[in-house]
């Protein structure tokens, strides 16, 4: 049997028994890992047998790929919001930080999301994903923490550049909360991680300022 095309598994997981295995392959990622992720686990804890487990996935490596789409996509509440466009640059970077019970909500949604990152090395078609969910990223921080009044080239360069160090800043605060660092302070985390945006995105503005100035 052939696996699963793209288009029809994103229908079928519509269907309440895609999505109690989808559920039940999350579970299973959490709390056993990627090794424990076996068909014969998945079908145990859905109560779905391995056939219907096919049927709607095609097999384990659709439904990891299903469910980083889950997990990555339609888990994170806030990816994609967009401030209003007279939002302070606090407001801005708080969007994207996040306060630390928020930062706590994401990391236990994405437990199942950190697992399967060790997996991109071995996987291609994994890493492929993850790079499209992480350029996704870059390109939605890049434009909340971007300024107006850019020429569209600047702009562009800027914010792919400030995309990739927020996530670089954050992904750090994320993975010690998931390794469960001793003595992690995440209030402080959280506020040296706005510090650096702050100084950051300050200074770029200062730069214009004076590069408008020279002319």
């Amino acid at each position: 049997m052939a696996k699963a095309a793209p288009a029809e598994m994103t229908a079928r997981r519509l269907h309440p028994t895609a999505k109690k295995i989808l559920a039940a392959a999350g579970r299973i990622l959490t709390e056993r890992g990627y090794r424990g992720l076996t068909l014969q686990a998945i079908a145990a804890e859905s109560d779905v047998n391995k056939a219907g487990v096919w049927y709607y996935y095609g097999g384990k490596e659709q439904l990891v790929l299903a469910l980083l789409e889950e997990v990555a996509v339609t888990e994170s509440h806030h990816f994609g919001a967009r401030p209003p466009t007279d939002a302070t640059l606090d407001e801005r970077i708080d969007l994207i930080v996040g306060s630390a019970q928020q930062v706590r909500e994401r990391v236990e949604r994405f437990a199942a999301f950190y697992e399967l990152l060790p997996e991109a090395s071995r996987d291609v078609e994994l890493r492929e994903h993850l790079m499209t969910y992480y350029q996704g990223w870059y390109a939605w921080a890049g434009e909340v923490l971007t300024p107006q009044g850019m020429d569209g080239g600047t702009r562009a360069r800027r914010s792919a550049t400030l995309g990739q160090f927020a996530s670089i800043l954050l992904d750090g605060v994320f993975m010690q909360m998931v390794v469960a660092a001793p003595e992690f302070d995440l209030e402080a985390a959280l506020e040296n991680a706005r510090r650096a945006l702050t100084h950051l995105l300050a200074g770029q503005a200062s730069d214009r300022r004076e590069a408008g100035s020279a002319r």
